[in-house]
Formats: structure tokens, C-alpha cells, sequence
């Protein structure tokens, strides 16, 4: 095996293992928030009083949910994209915005990796209202969903998989 598809593979089999990682943990993370929701609607309307740790569970666990799967949906490209400029270009030129729009993509996820991170800092000393658990682990989503973008968006384009662009058919 040569020295330059060794690293590839390994980045490749890398970003299908974080990939499979994500997908359990979504799964798990819809299951959770079902169960919990189910919960608090047989309490208010069989028991008569709705668990108070319930909507809270759920409403941080959605957080996470949301940016786990921005991070999930980026190697398959199912993030919504405005392809017609791309698809209309030849192949030089599109790799080309391809490779700018990876930049802008990095660029924007550092930025908000690292304002999620200062965010969940500045309210860890903060504790939810129901499970007086610490904010921090509600906000520190803003800063890992990002973090796993910049890591699946780097470790495709090293492993080989070219950037995902809708294909247009007329």
C-alpha cells in the first residue's frame, strides 16, 4: 500500500466510524426524547400532574439533537444548498468553489465552535431549573456539533470522498 493511500483510507474508515457513532447516537437521542415526551403527556392527562424533568429533558436533548445531526447530515450532503451555480460550472472551476465553500464551511464552524464553547463556560455555574444539572452540558452542544462538522468535513475530503453537490438532471 502506498504512503498516500494509507492515510486516506484510515481517514476515510475514521469519518464512516464518527458517522455511525452519530447515527446511534441520534437514534438513541429521538428514543430518549419520545419516551420522555410520552411520559409527560400520560402525566398530565391519566395521572393529573405532568413530571416538571421531562419537557426540560427534552428541550435539551432537541439541542443536541440538532447539532449532532447538523454534523451527521454533512457527509451524505443533505444540508440544504443553492447548486446551480456549482452544477453549471465545468469540473475545474467547480472543484474550485467546491474547496472555497469547504474554507467558508471551516471557517464558520471554528467561529461558532469556539463562541459555543465560551458560551457553555459562561454558564456553567448556571443549573437547569428541573434537573439542577449544570448549563454547561445543555450549551456545550454549540460547541462539539460544530467541532464534528470541521472534523467529518476534514476527514472526507482527506479520505478522498469528493464534496457532495446535488445532481441536476434536465
Amino acid at each position: 500500500m502506498s504512503a498516500t493511500v494509507a492515510p486516506q483510507a484510515g481517514a476515510a474508515r475514521l469519518a464512516r466510524r464518527i458517522q455511525n457513532v452519530l447515527d446511534a447516537l441520534i437514534g438513541a437521542i429521538l428514543t430518549i426524547i419520545t419516551i420522555s415526551l410520552i411520559y409527560q403527556i400520560f402525566g398530565r392527562y391519566v395521572v393529573g400532574r405532568a413530571p416538571s424533568w421531562t419537557e426540560e429533558v427534552a428541550r435539551m436533548l432537541i439541542v443536541w439533537l440538532t447539532m449532532l445531526g447538523a454534523a451527521a447530515c454533512l457527509r451524505g450532503g443533505s444540508h440544504i444548498a443553492v447548486t446551480v451555480l456549482v452544477n453549471a460550472l465545468p469540473a475545474g472551476p467547480r472543484k474550485l468553489v467546491l474547496w472555497l465553500r469547504d474554507f467558508a464551511i471551516l471557517m464558520a464552524v471554528a467561529v461558532l465552535s469556539w463562541a459555543g464553547l465560551r458560551y457553555a463556560m459562561l454558564n456553567a455555574t448556571q443549573d437547569s431549573a428541573a434537573l439542577e444539572v449544570p448549563m454547561f452540558w445543555a450549551y456545550l452542544s454549540l460547541c462539539v456539533g460544530p467541532a464534528l462538522i470541521a472534523l467529518q468535513l476534514c476527514l472526507s475530503r482527506i479520505g478522498g470522498e469528493e464534496p457532495t453537490v446535488d445532481p441536476l438532471e434536465w
